[in-house]
C-alpha cells in the first residue's frame, strides 16, 4: 500500500522532521499556487531559533488555507511528546512570551507545535491545544491569533496529500518502496538537484509525436508540456535516443529555475524499471487512485505494455494521476490518448559545457574532441570523459582510438567482450536471458561470436555495468546507438554473410530477422551493408518482390529501404508494373516510405507518380484518401520532407491538372493547394529515416525564396486558367480560398493584382470579389497601408457593378459572410448581418423579374443553386403579375440543367411567397407538379416550403406510393415545421408510410 501512518512520522529524527515541515509548506504553497519563496527553514536543529523552526511569511491579505491557516504561520518542530507543561514552557520561557510569538498575534497570523510523538487521542489533542491558548493569557492581540497542535496523526494525514513526501519519508525512516524514489537526482548522483539544467536553443522539443513539426527550443516548450501534466488522467510518453538526456529533462520539469511553471516536486512519484520497483507502477498507480491522491506518476524505461495498462488505469473516471514515461524508442508504438514528446541530441556546444561542469579537469580541447565524438550523446561524453585522467589528453586520438577508449572505461582490453558485443550488435534488439530452446537468441548470437551462450550471458551482464547495454525486462539492446553501430559495422567486417543468414535471417527466427533489418538502417554508410541491402532488394532477392511479401518481410522492407534508397523505389516500381488492383495495395501500405524516399530531389517525381497512383487507382475510398493526404504533404512550402525544388513540385502538378481522368485532376488541385498555403503549417509525418541525417525538407531562407516559390504557382494558374478552359474555374476558385493568405503573409500583392485583373476581364469574378472583401473585414488592423490602400482598390475593380453581377455576388456562390453592398438600400429592422443578406436577395430577386435579359441569362445558373436563391425566389414571386407563367418557365429551364446539377431552391423560395399571396394557385402547381417528371423527385421539397394540409399529406402518399420519389428525400422533409397543424392520425400514417418502404428505397 502506497500509504504513510503515524508510526513512520514518529521514527523519524528532529532534523528530518524539521525539514518535513518545511518541505510540507513548499509542496502546500505551491499546490496553491504561491511562491515557495515564502517558506524559510534550515539551519542546526539545536541552535537558537527564536522559538520557531519554519516560518511562512506570505503577503499581508493572501489567501491560505489547509495545513497553513494564516499568510503569517510559524512552525515550532519537535520529535518529543508536548503535554500541557512543556508548551507552556515553550511558549512562555522564564514566564515571557516569546517575541516571535507576539509577533505573530500583532500580525493576526498563526502560531502551530507539532510533534511526531504526540498522543494521537482525542483529549489528550484537546488539552495541548487548550495549553496553548493558556500560555496566550495577558498577551496583546492573543484573541487573532491562531494556534493548533499538530500530532503524528495529522502530519501523516498532511503528508498523504503529497506523495512525493510519502518516498521521502519512508526513505529517510529505513523503509523505503523498493525502486521508489521522490524529487531529487534521478539521472545519475554525479550532480544533485541544485545543479544547473544546461540547455541552448538547439536542445529541441517535439510536442505532439515522433518528428513532429512542432519542434521547439526546450526553454520554450517546457511549460507547455507542464501544463498537460498538470492535469490530471493526462499521459505523456517521453522518448528519445538512449543518452540525449531524457531523465534528466524529466528532472528539469519540476526545476522553478527554468520556465515559469513548474511542477511541484512535491507531487512526483519516481521509479526506474530497471530498478525492479515493488510494487508495480500499476500497483502503486491503483492506490493513488483508490486514495484520489494527486501525483504525477514518473516510469523511466517503460515498455510499451506496461505504459498502455497504465494509460487504462489512470485515464479512468475519478484518477488525479497524470503519467510521464521514458523510453528509448517509440517508432512501432503511438499509443492512443497519449502525447509523444520528443527530446533530440544535444547540441556539439551543450555537451561541450556539459563535460567541462562535470570533469574541472578535462581541458576545453579535449571537452570539445569528446563533445563531436559523442555525437549529441551525453551518455557516450560522459563515458569518453571519465576515462580522462589528470594532466592526460585525447585532442589527438583517433575515432577509433576514442571507441575502444569508451568501451573499455579503464579495463583491461577483452576481445572476447568486444567478440560477444559485435555479435549483439547485429541485432536491434535481443532476449537475454534464455539459452536453449527454439525461441532462444542467445545461442544464435553466440555462434556469430565464436563463444558458448553462457559466455555471451556473461558478457552481456559486463556491458550492462559498463552501460553499454539496456535491458528491459528480458530484452537486451546495445546502447547508445552510436557504439551499437560501430560494433555492427565490425562484426559485419569479420563474420561471413553466410553465417549471419542462418543464424539472423532464412535460418533463424522471424523476430530476429526483423530485429536485424532494422539495425542494417542505421548502417546505410558501410559498403557491406548497402551489399546486403541490394541483393534483398534485387529481382529474385529476398525481399525482391514486394507483392508477395508478408507482415514480416513488409518490416524488414521499411527497415532497411533507408540503406540503399534508390534500389528500394526500384522494387516498388517493379510491383506498379503488373497487376495494378496489387500494385495499388502495395504502393498503398508502402505510402509512408514513399514519402521519406520522395525527400530526395532525384527520386521525388518517381515517388510522386507511385503515390498518385495509390491515391486514384484504388476503389476504397478511405485507403484512397489516405494515400492522397500523403501525396499532398509533399507540396507545401514548409514541413514538406522534400528537398524537391518548386519547378519539380509543379511539373507533377501540372501533369495531373492536364490528365482527362477526374481523380488524377482532383489530385492535382489539392496538392496545388498545399502549395498555396501560407498561413498554417502542420505535419503529423514521420521524418527521420533510418540513420540518415534528415530535416523538414525545403523551406525558403529569405523573402526572395517566398515570393520565388508563390509566384511559381501563381504563374502556372495562370497559364493552364487561359490555356485549359475546363479548368479555369476550378482554379479561379481555388486562387480565391488561398486569396487571404497569399496577399496578408506572402505579401504576393503584385502577382495577385494582376492575376485578379486578368479574371475580372473575362467576367464578374465573384469569388475574388469575396475574397478581397473577406480580406478586408478580417485583417485591414494588421496590414500595413500600403497594403491595405493596394486592397481597397482591387476590391473596387472587382466590385458588381450591375444588376446581374450584383446577383451572382450575393444569390449565387457559397461563402457570403461580410459581403458588402452599400449602395442597395433597405426597408425594415434589420439587425443581423443574415437578415440584411437575406433581405438584400430578395431585393435583387424583384430587381430581376423586372429584367427580362438579365432574367434569362441568369436562369440556368440559378436552377443550380445558391446560399441565398430561397430568399431570391421569393423575391421574384412577390412582384410578379404573371405567377403561373413564370412557374412553367422555372420548370423548362429546370429541364435544360443535367440531373445531378438541378436546384430547386429559386422554386421553394417562390412557392413560399406565392403560398402567403395566393394559396390555391400554389396549391394548384403543387398539384401539377406530380404530373411533371422533372419536378417528381422534388415533390417533398417543394411540399416544405409550404404547410400541409391533409390533402397534402394524401398527394404525398401518392408520390410515395408511385415509386417515382426516393423515400430519403422525404426523410429529409422537415416535417416537425411544416405539418404542426395537421391531424395525428394524417402525421402518422406518412411516417408509417415512410418507415415501411424497403431500406434500398430509401
Amino acid at each position: 500500500m502506497f500509504d504513510i501512518g503515524p508510526d513512520e512520522v514518529a521514527l523519524l529524527n528532529d532534523i528530518d522532521l524539521r525539514e518535513l515541515v518545511g518541505r510540507l509548506c513548499e509542496a502546500e504553497l505551491a499546490s496553491q499556487g504561491l511562491s515557495t519563496a515564502a517558506v524559510t527553514w534550515g539551519g542546526n536543529q539545536t541552535a537558537a531559533d527564536g522559538g520557531l523552526d519554519v516560518r511562512v511569511s506570505l503577503p499581508i491579505g493572501a489567501l491560505v488555507d489547509g495545513y497553513i491557516p494564516r499568510f503569517s504561520t510559524g512552525f515550532q518542530v519537535k520529535t518529543p511528546d508536548m503535554p500541557r507543561a512543556a508548551i507552556i514552557a515553550e511558549m512562555r520561557p522564564g514566564g515571557a512570551i516569546r517575541p516571535v510569538i507576539q509577533e505573530l498575534a500583532d500580525e493576526a497570523g498563526a502560531y502551530v507545535i507539532v510533534s511526531s510523538h504526540g498522543s494521537t487521542a482525542d483529549i489528550a489533542l484537546r488539552n495541548r491545544r487548550n495549553a496553548l491558548r493558556e500560555a496566550l493569557t495577558g498577551v496583546a492581540n492573543a484573541a487573532q491569533l491562531h494556534t493548533d497542535f499538530y500530532d503524528r496523526t495529522r502530519l501523516a494525514s498532511w503528508v498523504r496529500q503529497h506523495p512525493g513526501l510519502i518516498t521521502w519519508v519512508k526513505e529517510r525512516v529505513g523503509r523505503a518502496l523498493v525502486g521508489w524514489r521522490p524529487y531529487g537526482p534521478w539521472s545519475g548522483a554525479a550532480e544533485g538537484v541544485e545543479a544547473e539544467y544546461l540547455l541552448d536553443d538547439k536542445l529541441r522539443l517535439h510536442l505532439g509525436g515522433q518528428g513532429d513539426a512542432n519542434a521547439q527550443p526546450v526553454a520554450d516548450a517546457i511549460d507547455e508540456l507542464r501544463d498537460e501534466l498538470a492535469q490530471p488522467r493526462k499521459m505523456v510518453r517521453l522518448v528519445g535516443l538512449s543518452g540525449v538526456g531524457k531523465t534528466r529533462f524529466v528532472q528539469a520539469l519540476f526545476d522553478a529555475r527554468i520556465g515559469s511553471r513548474p511542477l511541484p516536486s512535491s507531487l512526483a512519484v519516481y521509479t526506474n524499471l530497471s530498478d525492479n520497483p515493488d510494487p508495480q507502477p500499476t500497483g502503486l498507480a491503483s492506490d493513488l487512485i483508490a486514495n484520489r491522491t494527486r501525483a504525477v506518476l514518473i516510469v523511466d524505461n517503460c515498455p510499451p505494455d506496461l505504459h498502455r495498462r497504465l494509460s487504462e488505469l489512470c485515464a479512468a473516471s475519478g484518477s488525479m494521476v497524470s503519467v510521464l514515461t521514458v523510453e528509448y524508442d517509440v517508432r512501432d508504438d503511438q499509443p492512443e490518448g497519449t502525447q509523444v514528446v520528443t527530446l533530440e541530441t544535444s547540441s556539439p556546444e551543450l555537451i561541450e559545457k556539459l563535460v567541462q561542469r562535470r570533469f574541472p579537469h578535462v581541458s576545453e580541447v579535449d571537452a570539445r574532441t569528446i563533445s563531436e565524438a559523442s555525437g549529441g550523446n551525453a551518455r557516450i561524453a560522459v563515458a569518453l570523459a571519465e576515462t580522462v585522467e589528470q594532466s592526460e589528453t585525447v585532442g589527438g586520438l583517433s575515432d577509433d582510438d576514442l571507441f575502444h577508449r569508451l568501451f573499455r572505461q579503464r579495463h583491461a582490453p577483452n576481445d572476447a567482450l568486444l567478440l560477444a558485443a559485435q555479435a549483439c550488435s547485429l541485432v536491434y534488439s535481443f532476449e537475454g536471458e534464455a539459452l536453449a530452446g527454439d525461441k532462444a537468441e542467445l545461442p544464435r548470437l553466440a555462434v556469430l561470436a565464436d563463444q558458448t551462450p553462457r559466455e555471451v550471458y556473461r558478457h552481456v551482464g559486463e556491458l550492462l555495468r559498463r552501460d553499454l547495454v539496456q535491458q528491459r525486462s528480458v530484452w537486451r539492446a546495445v546502447l547508445p546507438h552510436a557504439i551499437a553501430n560501430r560494433l555492427a559495422a565490425r562484426a559485419l567486417e569479420d563474420t561471413p554473410y553466410d553465417l549471419i543468414d542462418q543464424q539472423l535471417v532464412t535460418g533463424g527466427t522471424d523476430r530476429l530477422a526483423r530485429s536485424f533489418s532494422r539495425r542494417l538502417a542505421f548502417l546505410h554508410e558501410h559498403p557491406l551493408a548497402i551489399a546486403i541491402v541490394e541483393r534483398w532488394l534485387a529481382p529474385g532477392g529476398l525481399l525482391g518482390d514486394t507483392t508477395a511479401l508478408n507482415d514480416l518481410g513488409r518490416a524488414m522492407f521499411e527497415n532497411v529501404a533507408p540503406v540503399s534508397p534508390g534500389t528500394a523505389l526500384a522494387a516498388l516500381e517493379r510491383a506498379s508494373g503488373g497487376d495494378p488492383e496489387v500494385a495499388v495495395i502495395v504502393l498503398r501500405q508502402h505510402r509512408s516510405l514513399l514519402r521519406s524516399l520522395a525527400y530526395d530531389p532525384l527520386l521525388f517525381e518517381r515517388c510522386a507518380s507511385l503515390l498518385a497512383l495509390a491515391a486514384t487507382q484504388s476503389s476504397d475510398e478511405r485507403k484512397s484518401k489516405e494515400a492522397s493526404d500523403t501525396f499532398v504533404s509533399l507540396f507545401t512550402i514548409y514541413l514538406s520532407g522534400t528537398h524537391a525544388t518548386i519547378e519539380q513540385r509543379l511539373r507533377v502538378i501540372e501533369r495531373l491538372l492536364r490528365s482527362g481522368e477526374v481523380r488524377q485532376r482532383s489530385l492535382g488541385l489539392a496538392a496545388l493547394d498545399e502549395v498555396l498555403e501560407a498561413t498554417h503549417f502542420s505535419s503529423f509525418d514521420r521524418f527521420e529515416f533510418g540513420g540518415r541525417s534528415r530535416d523538414y525538407g525545403y523551406q525558403p531562407r529569405s523573402d526572395e525564396d517566398v515570393t520565388r516559390w508563390y509566384r511559381a504557382a501563381l504563374a502556372l494558374i495562370e497559364r493552364l486558367a487561359f490555356t485549359e478552359e475546363v479548368l479555369k474555374p476550378e482554379l479561379s476558385g481555388l486562387l480565391a480560398r488561398k486569396f487571404r493568405g497569399l496577399w496578408t503573409s506572402a505579401h504576393m500583392f503584385d502577382d495577385l493584382e494582376g492575376l485578379s485583373r486578368r479574371f475580372a476581364a473575362d467576367g464578374f469574378w465573384r469569388d475574388g470579389w469575396a475574397a478581397c472583401q473577406q480580406t478586408m473585414r478580417f485583417d485591414s488592423d494588421r496590414l500595413a497601408p500600403d497594403s491595405l490602400s493596394r486592397l481597397s482598390a482591387l476590391e473596387a475593380v472587382l466590385r458588381p457593378s450591375n444588376l446581374s453581377e450584383r446577383v451572382r455576388a450575393v444569390v449565387l456562390g457559397g461563402w457570403s459572410g461580410g459581403l458588402d453592398l452599400e449602395d442597395i438600400d433597405l426597408e425594415g429592422d434589420i439587425t443581423s448581418e443574415y437578415e440584411r443578406l437575406e433581405a438584400i436577395a430578395t431585393e435583387l430577386g424583384a430587381a430581376v423579374s423586372a429584367n427580362e435579359a438579365i432574367f434569362a441569362d441568369l436562369l440556368p445558373d440559378l436552377l443550380r443553386g445558391g446560399n441565398r436563391a430561397w430568399a431570391f425566389g421569393r423575391g421574384l414571386a412577390g412582384t410578379l403579375e404573371n405567377s403561373r407563367a413564370t412557374w412553367s418557365r422555372l420548370v423548362r429551364g429546370l429541364e435544360q440543367i443535367p440531373p445531378e446539377d438541378r436546384n430547386v431552391q429559386v422554386l421553394r423560395g417562390f412557392l413560399a411567397e406565392l403560398w402567403e399571396q395566393d394559396r390555391g394557385l400554389a396549391q394548384d402547381l403543387l398539384d401539377a407538379a406530380l404530373d411533371q417528371p422533372t419536378l417528381i423527385p422534388f415533390v417533398p421539397v417543394l411540399h416544405s416550403a409550404v404547410q400541409l394540409d391533409a390533402r397534402g399529406v394524401e398527394r404525398l402518399k401518392q408520390a410515395l406510393n408511385s415509386g417515382q420519389v426516393p423515400v430519403c428525400m422525404y426523410q429529409n422533409l422537415a416535417l416537425g415545421r411544416t405539418t404542426d397543424h395537421l391531424a395525428g392520425a394524417d402525421l402518422r400514417d406518412l411516417l408509417l408510410l415512410i418507415a415501411d418502404k424497403p431500406e434500398g428505397a430509401r
